[in-house]
């Protein structure tokens, strides 16, 4: 905004400014005053006030000029005349005979002249050149039409006369300077008294859209590079396996992060093992024998993956880079960089909570193509989170180990019953530590009936095995008590009596339970007497595949106020015929309704009717495709001919 005592006459049409991001000033859209023509920057009594919009491409977006329109002004001001003189791009004046008045030091810089060897020139004659390096006529002068209708103006691609005679490639923008003494006159009612041209090197231009364009680059390649880690970080959570952890990891990181890849992994008794690699352009079978067994990790290592195996950094090598290595295992890598062509790579350490697990080695097969800082950085974060996901499928692989032989402990082995034959299955939810609340058990009791039982209690963690097996011994000394002499109680009797007994000295809230007695009559044939607590039907399979759900059943265990509300069912088991128990985890699912879990379950029974009792469980498992959302405990029992 102007200062001081004089007053303005209205700016006129404007002409562009060069890229403000060449001018150290801050050159906004609104009015300014300079410069003042009357100080030695224009050789003229009255400063130069002008009126600035940003120019755009068009196309909503902002190209980097201003458009400006100037008008002498009486009143001096300093601060402008050091914002030309500050300007990043050069900045002349003129007279009215379009002689230099003004020449700021950036002028100077681009063409060579000084001030003193440009003042009082014909800016046409000195300085605008032809593609012939000639002075082309005046009337042709674009830099000069300003001066001669008034109306701004500019351009790209004018070429102006160094000092030294070369020729620089320029962008210009010229406005006229209206006075109201004497003149032509401009169109804005005032005298148009000289010129002013803002010009820049084009090559500058040049090289800051080439910044631009390869900043920009940059940032996708940013972003792209993050999309690709939060993917890794997604996908190598959602498996506890770990072998397959890494193979999905060498498939994520090709061709974004190289050419090719493998992982060498230590396994906890200190053997390596390369489980998975992978190549752009080869093919499975060209990759053939590169997975297996390596040499062992030397006790001082010296070449690359032996030192980052050890716990130490990343590291960065070349084509020949295990050549000067004896040790076996860096045979090994000269073997693996010979079918992979590689030129360079990258070996970064799996490592989480100061432990090594591995190595990722990524690298390029392509001339030309390295890892710099920033690629360093992405790969060591990708190896980071690798670590991490190794870490936590080893620790659950050490606490499933932990809970399936203290699941094995729980459920105890089979007895052998003479003709009968019993088999067993245990399958844990697929998603859960190795142990949980369904059981099975089998045992020979006082009278010579055999005690069958099946049966599960809520949860799937620790506490849900100790109640189980809090129960499952309380259910096998009551049913063994109450078999003896002088008389053998109902399987009703002795879950009534487990209600009362849970009630007073188990923390267990419910429980599902069948408790049977099988029972050889005098003429050879097999009777079950059974009681059902709640729990999914157990299901008696003829040898000709008929197959009969044994529906009797009452509430479940630790339900209040049941004495005597379960019934006692008796059936007599055919020769040959198959006997299952089962818990819900083989026939819930959270989209199939029930009864048709039910009826798949008796349709794959019946199929399965003649196969022997160890071959029926497996493959009744196979088929039905139990959901893996809970455990499931398998009682088979089959009678003799």
């Amino acid at each position: 905004m102007p200062h001081g005592g004089g007053r303005a006459r209205p700016p006129t049409r404007g002409a562009a400014i060069p890229p403000r991001s060449r001018c150290p000033g801050e050159l906004r859209a609104g009015r300014f005053e300079g410069p003042t023509l009357r100080t030695g920057w224009a050789r003229r009594s009255a400063p130069v006030v002008f009126a600035a919009n940003p120019r755009g491409n068009g196309a909503g977006s902002p190209i980097g000029g201003m458009s400006m329109a100037g008008q002498v002004d009486d009143r001096p001001d300093t601060v402008h005349d050091r914002l030309v003189e500050a300007m990043n791009s050069g900045v002349l004046a003129t007279d009215e005979r379009g002689r230099i008045t003004a020449w700021n030091p950036r002028a100077r810089d681009l063409l060579g002249y000084t001030r003193e060897a440009v003042l009082g020139r014909s800016m046409h004659r000195l300085l605008h050149r032809d593609a012939d390096g000639h002075v082309p006529p005046e009337r042709d002068c674009r830099l000069m039409r300003a001066l001669r209708t008034g109306v701004p103006d500019h351009g790209e691609g004018q070429r102006f006369a160094h000092r030294d005679g070369r020729l620089v490639m320029c962008s210009w923008s010229s406005a006229p300077i209206y006075t109201g003494d004497q003149g032509r006159s401009g169109p804005a009612g005032g005298v148009v008294a000289g010129l002013v041209i803002v010009f820049q090197d084009a090559a500058d231009r040049v090289a800051v859209e080439r910044e631009r364009r390869d900043q920009m680059a940059r940032v996708r390649r940013a972003n792209s590079r993050l999309r690709l880690v939060a993917e890794i970080t997604t996908v190598l959570s959602s498996t506890l396996d770990e072998k397959e952890v890494l193979r999905r990891l060498v498939r994520l990181v090709v061709p974004a992060l190289g050419d090719w890849a493998e992982v060498d992994l230590l396994i906890p008794d200190g053997r390596v093992e390369r489980v998975a690699a992978t190549h752009h352009e080869l093919s499975a079978a060209d990759l053939a024998g590169l997975e297996g067994p390596l040499p062992p990790l030397p006790r001082v290592p010296r070449g690359p993956l032996a030192r980052v195996l050890r716990g130490g950094a990343t590291v960065v090598v070349g084509r020949e880079a295990d050549v000067r290595s004896d040790e076996p295992l860096d045979a090994a890598r000269r073997e693996l960089f010979q079918v992979m062509d590689a030129q360079n790579a990258i070996i970064a350490p799996l490592a989480a909570r100061g432990e090594t697990y591995g190595a990722l080695t990524l690298g390029y097969s392509r001339p030309g193509h390295g890892y710099g800082p920033d690629d360093r950085l992405v790969v060591e974060d990708v190896a980071r989170r690798t670590g991490l996901v190794l870490a936590n499928t080893r620790l659950y692989a050490e606490q499933r180990n932990t809970a399936e032989a203290m699941q094995r402990n729980l459920l105890t082995p089979l007895p052998q019953l003479g003709d009968l034959r019993l088999e067993a299955r245990y399958v844990p939810a697929a998603q859960v530590t190795w142990v949980g609340g369904d059981w099975y058990d089998a045992f020979a009791l006082p009278d010579g009936a055999i005690g069958l039982v099946i049966g599960d209690i809520v949860g799937h963690d620790l506490n849900a095995a100790a109640r189980m097996a809090q129960i499952r011994n309380m259910l096998r000394a009551l049913a063994w008590d109450m078999a003896a002499p002088p008389g053998t109680a109902p399987p009703s009797t002795v879950l009534a009596r487990l209600d009362g007994v849970m009630a007073a000295v188990s923390d267990a809230e419910l429980a599902t339970a069948v408790f049977g007695r099988v029972e050889e009559a005098p003429d050879g044939r097999w009777r079950l007497r059974w009681c059902n607590a709640g729990h999914p039907p157990p299901l008696l399979i003829t040898c000709d595949g008929g197959t009969h759900f044994l529906d009797e059943h009452g509430p479940l265990l630790g339900a209040p106020d049941i004495t005597g509300a379960r019934p006692d069912g008796s059936r007599v088991l055919p020769p040959l015929s198959t006997l299952l128990l089962y818990t819900d985890g083989l026939i819930e699912t959270r989209d199939t309704d029930l009864s048709d879990r039910l009826t798949s379950l008796r349709r794959h029974g019946s199929h399965l009717a003649q196969l022997p009792l160890p071959d029926l469980c497996d493959r009744l498992l196979e088929r039905i495709e139990p959901s893996g959302e809970d455990d499931i405990a398998l009682l088979a029992l089959r009678t003799p001919a």
